[in-house]
């Protein structure tokens, strides 16, 4: 039997297109969540979703998602983002929407009618911003809570809570979410696999730290005679490193914020305040690190650590992982399983469906860079590994029904 398989060439168009979209006279890509140039690029999506006579859709936040298949039954769902980061790459979030959009494409010119729908979805506000990453997929999901200080946040971007609330959708609107996305890491590359099957989703959990010491004249307080709330930041970076390494896991820890007062010259600095972040995908392991510095700080420093970020990891489903093997052994693609240290709009679906998600490599790692690449061999391998994978789906959901 002869597979199916996606034009390329079409797919880099689109690409590309979509890649143009950007604000012009900077470096890379720039499509900033709620910005003009991330409304156009969305607008954009749903000019080529009516183009193939899929039922358009945008929410009350700006979500697109076009249904090729019945309304009011269960959906395979599957799709990305398309906002950047300041001066990003191009295929961050952009690659899973054009890839999803191809795969619709393909099927279609195949003669293919789904035995489930399909739904393809353009999440609005995925990378870091004022009502922080994932936003759309979050509210989608339900797991935005309501504050004050969240309504004024909203209301900055001409929202309202009732916005949030129409956005969110039922478990029944689900068989399944599936994403691809560009790994932002160098695991693939450095195995030479050109599939990355996600098995979780890494937990995120961040600590506020504040060092005391005591501002001093530097040039009048001895060395011995100093309490330096610096060279304790400092000592404490060295044990979150050790304890990091020490775990031999997935686990990663980073101090990636630091500031100190008075930040002066002639000052020993009597304050610095950092972020300690630990991801992972066990939870009780994360936890674990966290007590460990919690007592190094006691036994060492003056320092009080208040929990900043709680996110606890996610796992995939398997079921999706293992149709998503049987694509790559189907077309002799190699793969990997590995988990993502980083977060993505699949994880906040979660909590409503099964889902699964495809890494393709990254060269050297780059990613939220102008350098970021993906080579088109890679991207074509992971495509056809997505449109198997979607086949594969379709007949499961539908024997099932």
């Amino acid at each position: 039997m002869t597979r199916m398989r996606i034009n390329l060439e079409r797919l880099k168009n689109n690409l590309m297109e979509v890649g143009a979209v950007a604000n012009a006279g900077t470096a890379g890509y720039t499509r900033l969540a709620y910005s003009a140039e991330e409304k156009r690029a969305l607008a954009w999506l749903q000019e080529k979703m009516s183009a193939l006579k899929l039922t358009v859709n945008e929410d009350s936040l700006g979500n697109v998602t076009g249904r090729w298949g019945a309304a009011g039954v269960p959906a395979i769902v599957f799709g990305s983002h398309l906002d950047t980061v300041p001066n990003g790459g191009l295929y961050d979030g952009a690659l899973g929407v054009i890839v999803g959009l191809e795969c619709i494409q393909t099927l279609q010119e195949a003669g293919s009618l789904p035995e489930v729908p399909l739904e393809l979805v353009g999440f609005v506000g995925e990378e870091a911003n004022l009502l922080g990453g994932t936003f759309g997929s979050r509210a989608v999901a339900g797991s935005i809570e309501q504050s004050e200080d969240f309504d004024k946040k909203l209301r900055q971007l001409n929202f309202t809570w009732c916005d949030v609330a129409g956005a969110k959708r039922s478990k029944d609107d689900y068989h399944c979410y599936l994403e691809l996305h560009i790994e932002q890491g160098a695991l693939l590359e450095t195995n030479q696999k050109r599939i990355g099957i996600v098995t979780a989703i890494a937990g995120i959990l961040r600590l506020a730290v504040k060092v005391k010491g005591q501002a001093s004249h530097s040039g009048t307080t001895p060395m011995h005679l100093r309490h330096d709330a610096l060279l304790d930041a400092a000592r404490l970076i060295q044990e979150v490193n050790r304890l990091a390494v020490a775990a031999n896991s997935d686990i990663v820890a980073t101090v990636g914020e630091i500031a100190i007062s008075p930040n002066l010259a002639n000052v020993v600095p009597g304050e610095a305040d950092l972020n300690i972040e630990i991801r992972g995908s066990n939870w009780e392991e994360m936890k674990g690190i966290e007590e460990q510095i919690r007592n190094w700080s006691q036994a060492n420093i003056a320092a009080r650590i208040e929990v900043d970020v709680e996110k606890r990891p996610n796992a995939l489903s398997p079921r999706i992982q293992a149709n998503i093997e049987a694509a790559c052994q189907q077309l002799g693609e190699s793969y990997q399983y590995m988990f993502s240290g980083a977060n993505h709009d699949a994880n906040s679906l979660t909590a409503v469906t099964d889902v699964g998600m495809i890494f393709v490599p990254s060269k050297d790692g780059v990613s939220h860079h102008p350098d970021e690449f993906t080579s088109w061999e890679d991207i074509e391998a992971g495509a056809n590994v997505m449109l198997e994978t979607l086949h594969l789906l379709m007949k499961t959901y539908g024997q099932a029904q």
